[in-house]
């Protein structure tokens, strides 16, 4: 007797031509006893197409869905940003809903493509298309004004990057037969010079800022390392004598409360602190104690080291607008961004010597490989101090000189 194929009845290839096949799924009977099978068409080789019918037989096994889907890509992200976003954080959650209303928005015919119909092709116009667009900034009274400036590589990476996640998640439930958008590559990343403060800058800055209410603010961001959102979400029972407990960020959301949440990496670090930070923060906390008895009943306690007026959380953006920026025009100081305090904290360590470990740590970045990607301007001055301490520590033995 004849041995019946077992994948007969569950699925057939059947070559269209050169370099393709059509690959045909049984899903049994419907309840009219009619055969349901489901075909696509499978560019390579017949072993591409087996492997194909073999991983669609396994979904169908497991219970997974087996057809392609006829969403469209603007459908799916929808979906996916409802339904598949539920372990991120709210930052992140909003940040992916802002990217990809910023990708709709270059591409207003994108959304509709349906996701099987997305190809490589389409996608690298997409990317060109970006590579040819001009940023835009808010100004006030005008709203959103394009600039002369292009988009920057990381901002393009970044909607590629998103790209690239949904079509993952979409292969992954077996709605695509593959990510085409993992055969585009992104433009390569620019590393954009960082800004910070020399040593006599950073302390003419310090000196400057000496009378300023949020003064111990500055000197937590310079002295510290902070993220300014992990500065803002300081509680006083997180310092402990020499010692700094950083262990959550304020995040504000467009029409929501202020809330915190875990720093950037997920891990709480704590740092020590030089007794300039400490005495700074012991003057600090004296003089919100009696502000806070002059404001009485009006004062909202959140045992937080940096608040407003009535004690609730600072917002970044206004400390920005209405302090930091006139601080540096009355400290005649070139214009830097809050975030670049922690640049010139971690750069005038690495010059100093410190070891990269140490800054990593008191940064709170994930590896220290990150710390010297981002750090790298500092890298030639720190190669050429080794090469000078190797030379003195050769030179101070007692065998010096008869090798020269």
């Amino acid at each position: 007797m004849a041995r019946s194929n077992p994948n007969a009845a569950a699925g057939s290839i059947t070559p269209r031509g050169p370099g393709s096949c059509t690959v045909r799924v049984s899903l049994g009977r419907n309840h009219l006893g009619q055969r349901v099978r489901v075909h696509d068409v499978v560019y390579g080789t017949r072993k591409d197409a087996q492997r194909y019918l073999t991983d669609k037989l396994k979904r169908r096994d497991d219970g997974l869905p087996v057809a392609l889907s006829h969403e469209t890509l603007g459908e799916w992200v929808k979906e996916w940003l409802a339904n598949w976003t539920g372990t991120k954080s709210p930052r992140s959650r909003a940040d992916a809903v802002h990217v990809w209303r910023r990708i709709f928005e270059y591409d207003t015919l994108l959304g509709g493509v349906k996701l099987t119909a997305l190809s490589p092709e389409r996608v690298q116009r997409f990317i060109a298309q970006l590579q040819s667009t001009k940023k835009r900034k808010q100004v006030s009274g005008k709203g959103w004004v394009e600039t002369d400036a292009l988009l920057a590589p990381r901002t393009i990476r970044i909607y590629h990057g998103a790209l690239r996640h949904v079509m993952n998640e979409a292969l992954r439930l077996g709605k695509v037969s593959r990510n085409v958008v993992s055969l585009v590559r992104a433009p390569a990343l620019v590393r954009a010079d960082r800004n910070y403060l020399t040593a006599e800058q950073a302390e003419q800055f310090l000196a400057a800022s000496a009378g300023d209410r949020f003064h111990a603010l500055w000197s937590v961001l310079l002295l510290g390392g902070l993220r300014p959102g992990e500065a803002c979400a300081l509680k006083w029972s997180d310092v402990d004598g020499e010692t700094l407990r950083v262990q959550r960020a304020l995040v504000w959301l467009s029409g929501a409360p202020p809330m915190f949440e875990a720093p950037k990496n997920g891990k709480a670090r704590t740092i020590a602190l030089g007794d300039r930070l400490v005495k700074i923060l012991q003057r600090h906390r004296v003089a919100q104690a009696k502000w806070r008895l002059q404001m009485g009943a009006s004062w909202e306690d959140q045992d937080l080291l940096f608040t407003t007026e009535t004690g609730r959380p600072l917002h970044v953006h206004n400390i920005v607008v209405r302090h930091f920026k006139p601080l540096l025009k009355k400290a005649k100081l070139p214009n830097l961004r809050l975030y670049d305090l922690r640049h010139t904290h971690a750069t005038l360590l690495l010059a100093a010597g410190e070891h990269p470990k140490v800054v990593q740590e008191r940064l709170g970045h994930s590896s220290i490989t990150l710390t010297l990607d981002v750090y790298s301007h500092v890298v030639p001055g720190m190669q050429e101090k080794a090469a000078e301490r190797l030379d003195a520590l050769l030179a101070s033995t007692k065998a010096a000189g008869a090798a020269r």
